[in-house]
């Protein structure tokens, strides 16, 4: 499901911030667009990313780095993590590592989610099928995360695009809670409320920022 269409469920994260103020402390990267290296050599093209500052890299790993992203083929997309413990991710359960979950735009990532037991997991394409559904050619989707920060777990989101090649892939958009509730997948900062990205391209350009 492409979220630069779903403006209409901003009302539901409204509603959710509402009921929890706390949704006031997300943290946002802002619009992103991280190409995803795509090639065989080893060791594998990777993209890394610091969760906390949204410092990148593709030269190589740096102090700091929390995820990484690699593939090379159309296949698959691998996210691996700097810990298998404290960072994991929503998943379908099936298989080991767990393919990540592509979620629709205002669903809860928070206590209770089905979070793989490993800090990783592989993103289907529409070549190999797997429940929920695989990510779809030239649209964003997202996945969910949980992450533990000086012993306080938060939870967040990442959106990913893919092409119709299926190895143009780009990270979009990053966002986490930092009081430790509950976030919409999708969900950014806005004065009073927490809204949902949708119209208008939110993913569209390029850049960093951190909105509390």
């Amino acid at each position: 499901m492409n979220i630069r269409s779903l403006g209409v469920i901003a009302s539901v994260a409204t509603a959710f911030a509402s009921a929890s103020p706390s949704l006031a402390a997300i943290v946002y990267s802002g619009p992103l667009n991280l190409a995803v290296p795509v090639g065989t050599s080893s060791p594998l093209p990777r993209l890394w990313i610091d969760l906390d500052t949204f410092a990148t890299s593709t030269t190589g790993s740096f102090t700091g780095w929390d995820i990484s992203l690699s593939g090379s083929n159309a296949t698959f997309l691998t996210v691996n993590s700097a810990s298998l413990s404290n960072n994991v991710f929503l998943s379908t359960g099936a298989s080991t590592p767990p393919f990540m979950a592509r979620l629709a735009p205002g669903s809860v990532i928070g206590l209770g989610g089905a979070f793989g037991g490993i800090g990783g997991g592989t993103i289907a394409m529409p070549t190999y099928t797997v429940n929920p559904g695989p990510f779809l050619p030239n649209a964003e989707s997202i996945v969910g995360f949980r992450r533990v920060v000086g012993g306080q777990t938060l939870y967040g989101w990442m959106s990913i695009f893919v092409g119709s090649d299926m190895l143009t892939r780009s990270v979009t958009g990053i966002a986490y809670e930092d009081s430790g509730a509950s976030i919409l997948a999708g969900a950014i900062p806005a004065p009073g409320v927490a809204a949902v990205l949708g119209m208008g391209g939110a993913f569209a350009g390029r850049g960093r920022r951190r909105t509390r």
